[in-house]
């Protein structure tokens, strides 16, 4: 099993890199918040998946491609930009409204696989995080790795994004949490509009 050991390393990395703040913790706490508990687990699940994504496509080299041809990474960060720079608006715009939006039937307006969506498509939204993820791979994976590295490392990735989010939306579902955002909702949401507007502007223009 030693051969397994640089595991260790790549797991303390992409845990650091889950904890850090960014788009994903945003996007994660806000469907807690303002919708559910399932509703934050779910977004969770689009995050794990998406950092496992990275991590498959890092191993096969296509992050190398985005790396060697600008005009394929300009694409990717154009596209991710906007996507980040159109979630913020729609943020900012609802910053006044009720707790849990509701449609005329009386269902929660974002369905749960929305949420999934939502947090698969921040989390892939930057191609610098592939680079990062390549990198990572570069630095600990042996020049002639184990049997099943890739898949090993994609659930490792999995398992460790998920679950960290997975505990953010626990935390952040609680009644009292949720009480204390119903009050600071419009401050909350705007701040979050601002920063993922920021992060936005900077993946298209850096």
């Amino acid at each position: 099993m030693s051969e397994y050991n640089f595991l260790i390393a790549i797991a303390g990395v992409l845990l650091i890199g889950a904890m850090s703040p960014g788009p994903s913790f945003l996007i994660v706490a806000k469907m807690s918040l303002a919708q559910s508990r399932a509703h934050g687990i779910a977004t969770a699940l689009g995050t794990g998946l998406g950092v496992s994504i990275f991590a498959i496509l890092a191993s096969f080299g296509v992050t190398t491609l985005l790396e060697q041809v600008p005009s394929i990474f300009l694409v990717f960060k154009v596209l991710g930009g906007l996507y980040l720079l159109t979630l913020a608006w729609r943020i900012w715009a609802g910053a006044r409204q009720p707790l849990i939006a509701q449609d005329s039937s009386g269902e929660a307006a974002i369905s749960l696989f929305q949420a999934f969506s939502q947090g698969l498509i921040t989390q892939t939204s930057n191609p610098k995080t592939a680079l990062v993820i390549a990198g990572i791979f570069a630095a600990f994976v042996p020049a002639t790795p184990p049997d099943n590295t890739t898949l090993v490392v994609a659930i490792i990735a999995f398992v460790i994004d998920f679950s960290w989010y997975a505990l953010v939306a626990l935390s952040l579902s609680t009644t009292s949490s949720r009480a204390v955002y119903q009050r600071a909702k419009a401050g909350f949401d705007r701040t979050a509009a601002i920063f993922l507007a920021a992060v936005g502007v900077r993946l298209i223009l850096i």
